[in-house]
């Protein structure tokens, strides 16, 4: 059926009031006055070429659905996401950010399809969960989705910095783009241009690491939604609590964490007695190695461990608390040691950016194992500070990189020699 521009106008009214856009910021999007956009949308104007390809991109939507017999302005994922969220339609640089985003994503689909390389938006595997009744079951929802979904998808129980590329792997897009600091991210399930993720590029290299495992279980365990923007604001959401627990747990299991910190020092095997009884009233015994035990962790060691998992430290103390490697005194000791530990991470960053790649396998490198066994030598007296300088600057570490670093140590603690090791 032919469309007239009467016709035409009436569906890009529509588009645009969904999308919650004025007639002036239209106008200003195409470079035309206001009266302009009035006589198009009452079918008085037509549309050139150029002016469409502004539109949808602007409002988010795909120029042939807009001829198309059939129209429905609300069918698309972003215009459910912009109803379901009325924060987006007062928020005008979110709001053509997503649009923008999502136009983005059709167009990749169409590019796809000339080339012949159409995907068929199966996506990844959906777990199927009843919404959490409260945070706890959420927090164990997202542990539990976490340890399936890294075993599926066989990453063992190392570092995940390439995780971007595993989502991709999975039929996401996949994107990262400035937005309001509150917004960490969002995902969108649509049945035209199928799944995508995008994060804050304004927020940290660690923090957008953990927004893209955040926003991977909602597309995980979510989808139904068919989309979602995560907030600051509303992390007490039971789905948001599932969304952070996953996050947490897929970035760092719990036994790669024990086999890190066992293999620089801080974990040590207890060994656990079996007894079987005979009917002759003899035993046999049988020894085995318990789980490792943690001792004395210090910030070094943090950084240390957030730096192998991509994670922040502050990220990392609160995982370490959530499987009682710490306590929660033990936390807020070591929150306290923010500044020390950045100065180590900012080192490690700087002095092993080379060595990254090879650094992020689950044995690490000598040279980090070096730096954290030297301070804690250190700290426990068995090494002078002049020592501590020779080993330093082997590693090429300046004395005021190291200034930094030693003001995070308490000399004058107890010492806790146990579990402390020179590096493999």
């Amino acid at each position: 059926m032919a469309m007239d521009q009467k016709d035409l106008g009436e569906r890009l009214k529509k588009l645009r009031e969904r999308r919650g856009h004025t007639q002036e910021e239209i106008a200003e999007a195409l470079g035309i006055p206001r009266s302009s956009v009035v006589q198009l949308e009452a079918g008085k104007r037509s549309l050139d070429s150029l002016e469409l390809i502004k539109l949808s991109r602007v409002l988010g939507f795909d120029p042939n659905d807009l001829f198309a017999d059939e129209f429905n302005e609300v069918q698309d994922s972003v215009t459910v996401l912009f109803r379901a969220e009325p924060k987006v339609a007062n928020d005008r640089t979110l709001r053509e950010t997503i649009s923008q985003w999502s136009a983005l994503c059709r167009q990749f689909t169409f590019l796809e399809r000339l080339v012949g390389a159409d995907r068929s938006f199966v996506g990844p595997v959906r777990y199927e969960f009843q919404e959490p009744r409260n945070r706890w079951e959420a927090i164990q929802q997202g542990a539990l989705v976490a340890d399936q979904e890294r075993g599926r998808l066989r990453l063992g129980t190392g570092p995940v910095p390439e995780l971007p590329e595993i989502i991709e792997g999975q039929g996401v897009r996949v994107g990262s783009v400035p937005l309001d600091e509150s917004v960490s991210g969002l995902f969108l399930t649509d049945e035209n241009i199928g799944l995508s993720i995008l994060v804050n590029s304004a927020h940290s290299e660690q923090r957008q690491l953990f927004s893209f495992a955040h926003e991977y279980s909602h597309l995980l365990l979510d989808r139904a939604k068919r989309g979602n923007i995560s907030r600051l604001e509303n992390r007490e959401e039971t789905i948001e609590a599932r969304a952070n627990s996953f996050a947490a747990a897929f970035l760092m299991p719990e036994s790669g964490i024990r086999e890190f910190l066992s293999g620089v020092g801080k974990g040590s095997d207890v060994p656990t007695l079996q007894e079987v009884y005979d009917e002759e009233g003899g035993a046999v015994r049988a020894q085995r190695r318990g789980a490792a035990q943690v001792t004395g962790l210090e910030f070094y060691d943090i950084a240390h461990l957030a730096f192998y998992f991509g994670v922040s430290y502050e990220a990392a103390l609160w995982r370490l608390k959530s499987v009682q490697v710490i306590s929660e005194d033990e936390r807020e000791r070591l929150a306290q040691k923010q500044d020390a530990a950045n100065a180590f991470r900012r080192v490690l960053g700087k002095r092993f950016a080379a060595h990254r790649q090879r650094f992020n396998r689950r044995d690490g490198t000598f040279q980090h194992k070096l730096l954290s066994v030297a301070l804690e030598a250190f700290r426990l007296g068995e090494i002078s500070k002049t020592k501590l300088r020779e080993i330093a600057k082997e590693i090429d570490i300046a004395d005021d990189e190291l200034k930094q670093l030693l003001t995070g140590i308490d000399t004058d603690s107890e010492p806790v020699k146990e579990g402390v090791r020179l590096p493999n």
